[in-house]
């Protein structure tokens, strides 16, 4: 179970590794990018070869959801005609993951980051805690996707994540109600819920509130995984095949408004 603290205040350097994996190296080569496909992927010509590069450790929204074109532009505008790239895994779907580097060697995947273009994702590389510090400080500024009104105008609600449990007593698979995550309404008034959204770091994983729903002043709502009957203080988010939305591992909830906007972060 995780409730709200103070965010914690991270100093990490580029030369530093994560788990004790040695920081890449920025590669003396680069190759030709065929083109830019999203914010975190684009074709790059490796010997010859066009080939898609998922960048390493980050998510950017998917297309048509808020702030794509944008994450996209950026990403073109960064990678320019040439990359430098590091890396050799492949994912589930065939595609290179790596860190991808401008000519003159600066992180594109991070850069996103740092500029609120895209969140870190919870994997396990060797920037992630780089990533991270950087994600945290780009929503603490509230720059790119992280202003308030970056998805059209913002509510006047005063909603916060207050609690979250990610780690469901026994096999999360088979207790997908043991997780929840908590809203709390800290404003004066009650809160229509219609349209409201929780999401985490993955491009499957969401939820969204039912019309009709309200929350009255100082009230808490629970959200739990699975499947279940909704009332007035509690939710499902449905996953009634006994999947888990929080990952034991590492994740963000994220609470967004009826426009999309980030409202509140929550991060394990």
């Amino acid at each position: 179970m995780v409730k709200r603290t103070a965010p914690l205040v991270a100093i990490a350097l580029l030369a530093t590794a994560c788990n004790g994996v040695a920081a890449p190296t920025v590669p003396a080569g680069t190759e030709p990018v065929v083109r830019v496909l999203d914010g975190d992927s684009l074709v790059v010509d490796v010997g010859g070869t066009e080939t898609e590069v998922r960048l390493l450790g980050i998510n950017t929204p998917e297309r048509d959801e808020c702030f794509d074109e944008e994450a996209r532009a950026r990403a073109r505008e960064l990678a320019g005609e040439r990359v430098r790239l590091a890396g050799g895994d492949t994912d589930r779907f065939g595609r290179l993951l790596g860190y991808a580097y401008t000519e003159d060697g600066n992180l594109i995947n991070q850069q996103l980051v740092a500029e609120g273009m895209a969140l870190a994702l919870s994997t396990d590389h060797a920037l992630e805690a780089d990533f991270k510090a950087a994600e945290q400080d780009a929503f603490d500024e509230r720059l790119g996707r992280w202003q308030t009104d970056a998805c059209g105008p913002p509510g006047d609600a005063d909603l916060a994540i207050e609690e979250l449990n990610y780690d469901a007593p026994g096999d999360d698979s088979q207790n997908s109600n043991g997780e929840w995550i908590d809203i709390i309404n800290e404003g004066s008034g009650a809160t229509a819920l219609g349209g409201w959204s929780i999401q985490d770091e993955s491009s499957s994983h969401r939820f969204r509130f039912p019309d009709g729903f309200m929350l009255l002043s100082g009230a808490r709502v629970r959200i739990s995984s699975g499947c279940g009957t909704p009332t007035a203080d509690h939710l499902f988010w449905g996953e009634c095949d006994g999947d888990a939305v929080w990952s034991n591992s590492g994740d963000t909830a994220y609470l967004l408004d009826t426009s999309g906007n980030v409202v509140d972060r929550f991060a394990f």
